[in-house]
């Protein structure tokens, strides 16, 4: 699922996205995956941008089920930084 940034009122519903975990702990996996965004992350105004609020705009989030994150972060990492391209 993707943000609303990202979602663009649903024009990116079905666009592919190679992601690469970014982050400088020892949070990632080498490689990349690419996904296909099927549906929108919905935005929660009630929680801050940096706390739980991650798929609120302007921030960019990619919403991914558990297998597929697996394959460039681990588990107890959670949430981490990505690069990504269309």
């Amino acid at each position: 699922a993707l943000s609303t940034a990202l979602f663009n009122d649903g024009a990116a519903c079905g666009s592919c996205y190679e992601l690469k975990c970014q982050d400088v702990s020892s949070s990632c996996l080498p490689g990349s995956i690419t996904i296909t965004a099927t549906n929108l992350c919905p935005p929660n105004y009630a929680l801050p941008n940096d706390d739980g609020g991650w798929c609120n705009p302007p921030r960019a989030h990619f919403d991914m089920a558990e297998p597929a994150y697996l394959q460039i972060g681990i588990y107890r990492a959670g949430i981490v930084a990505v690069a990504y391209r269309r």
